[in-house]
């Protein structure tokens, strides 16, 4: 990762990460550090991290260049968490998870900042998620995981026939109930356990899942797996980045944490209109002492 100033997420953006919300001068540019870009659509995609002047978290968070909605693959990938369920053996659609996957760790400072966050997944889903994920997730989407679990025991979650195409074992530990006090209790299971990834506690309270609910446009999700938090996930639709918003939404926190670290308040999407860019960021970071 390398320090590139603050031109990546924008003066703006910045501002309002020191300012809370209020574009303004600021005395001193937050240090925002990047890694290398990985190609995606017709653009790139980053993970920053940005520190103040003690270097402590003020973002982590996925800069998307404005091709990355153009040039997309419209079909999901038959590559992508796949199980033959039918045993014909080839993949067919309802046979992959389909999503496109890119995976983005840290190293020296940036690695020490974002404790207990270990590394980042961005997932694009031509088609959206299958059942049993609520049908308004049926629709083009970008998944943006912020893993507090290690890569290797999140690579061991097997395909199988089980939840959404997890192996059956790793199902029930995937499903296995996150102690209340780690969990708000508007997130709920709905056993939409994934391999290489988790479980997915979805927030029961959501918009776009009430009965005749708005379009599907962003959501919040928590991971877990084995009674235990792995990952947080802001969720955004394709048309909704597409609208160029400036958002940002609070995250339904637990009563505590298992592993100590500095934790997120909200999540934002943000487009930077000099840019031309896209930034999707946990943002406002609690110092949690683990309970």
């Amino acid at each position: 990762m390398r320090n590139i100033g603050w031109g990546l997420i924008g003066a703006v953006s910045a501002a309002s990460i020191l300012c809370g919300g209020i574009a303004a001068a600021v005395a001193a540019e937050p240090k925002v550090i990047a890694t290398p870009p990985q190609k995606i659509g017709n653009g790139s995609a980053r993970v920053y991290v940005a520190l103040d002047a003690n270097g402590s978290l003020l973002a982590l968070g996925v800069s998307l260049d404005k091709g990355v909605l153009e040039g997309l693959p419209k079909e999901p990938d038959l590559t992508s968490r796949c199980f033959d369920k039918d045993g014909n053996g080839k993949m067919d659609v309802h046979e992959c998870i389909g999503d496109y996957n890119r995976i983005f760790t840290f190293e020296g400072e940036a690695a020490k900042a974002v404790a207990p966050f270990k590394w980042v997944s961005l997932n694009w889903n031509p088609h959206g998620h299958p059942p049993p994920a609520p049908p308004p997730w049926a629709v083009p989407h970008f998944d943006f995981h912020f893993y507090i679990a290690e890569r290797d025991s999140v690579k061991a979650l097997r395909p199988g026939s089980c939840g959404e195409l997890i192996d059956c074992d790793d199902f029930k530990k995937a499903t296995k109930p996150v102690p209340s006090k780690y969990v708000h209790r508007d997130h709920i299971n709905v056993d939409a356990a994934v391999p290489d990834m988790g479980n997915h506690l979805i927030n029961s309270k959501s918009p776009e899942l009430a009965k005749n609910g708005p379009p599907f446009t962003h959501t919040f999700i928590f991971g877990a797996y084995d009674g235990h938090i792995t990952f947080l996930e802001p969720m955004i639709t394709h048309a909704y980045l597409a609208t160029k918003p400036t958002m940002c939404a609070l995250i339904k926190q637990p009563e505590a944490w298992e592993v100590a670290g500095a934790y997120p308040t909200k999540y934002c999407v943000r487009y930077l209109d000099q840019a031309g860019r896209y930034t999707i960021s946990i943002e406002g970071f609690v110092a949690r002492r683990a309970q």
